[in-house]
């Protein structure tokens, strides 16, 4: 399979997640862990870290992340990989270059802006909690769309004492997993609510191919 289609996939896993197995959860026993997992999630301000993404085929991704709670999103996939991702909170935008396509998908149809909510609850009216754990050192807890369990699954993964998310892994339809890696985050730095608003270039690139 061609190189760029398999970063694509890795992409699409973004915002379109297979549904996995509810269980029931020793809600006492982690009802403590679980609040503190939301109260981390939901008093970050901003995030801008560098990521690494690996698809279920080893294809390897590499950008920039920019998280601006409530709403914001961006994602910048450095070259080769032709792809940005951003969200202004209603609407992921979803650019790829090299076919000089723009794609739009509302925020609730996905998990993707999860992490960008006004306020976190992993188990909430839109999002239930369907797997958590905590222990040596690590935090992990798996959610999925309460009202379509089969389109998707969403892992955080952080480390502990203290608190920093690491890692997000999603399931796609076919049950393949994408991982997206965390690193070098700078926490409450400014950023422009410019950074989130989509700049359609195809008209641009039209005019420089004249």
């Amino acid at each position: 399979m061609h190189m760029r289609t398999l970063f694509i996939a890795a992409v699409a896993a973004l915002v379109a997640t297979s549904a996995i197995a509810a269980e029931k959860l020793p809600w006492k026993q982690n009802e403590a862990d679980i609040t503190r997992v939301e109260q981390y999630l939901s008093t970050l301000s901003t995030i801008v870290a560098d990521f690494s993404q690996v698809d279920a085929n080893g294809g390897l991704a590499e950008g920039k992340f920019y998280l601006k709670r409530p709403g914001k999103m961006r994602w910048e996939y450095a070259p080769p990989v032709p792809l940005l991702l951003v969200s202004d909170g209603n609407v992921i935008v979803y650019y790829d270059a090299e076919l000089d396509q723009v794609s739009y998908i509302p925020v609730d149809d996905t998990l993707a802006g999860f992490l960008a909510k006004p306020v976190i609850k992993l188990d909430s009216a839109s999002t239930k909690l369907v797997k958590f754990s905590a222990e040596a050192g690590m935090v992990r807890a798996t959610i999925i769309q309460r009202d379509k369990p089969d389109e998707g699954s969403l892992t955080l993964e952080f480390s502990d004492k203290p608190l920093q998310l690491r890692q997000m892994l999603v399931r796609d339809a076919r049950g393949q997993q994408t991982s997206i890696q965390l690193q070098n985050a700078v926490y409450g730095k400014p950023l422009p609510n410019r950074m989130f608003v989509f700049e359609d270039p195809r008209g641009i690139n039209k005019r420089r191919n004249r």
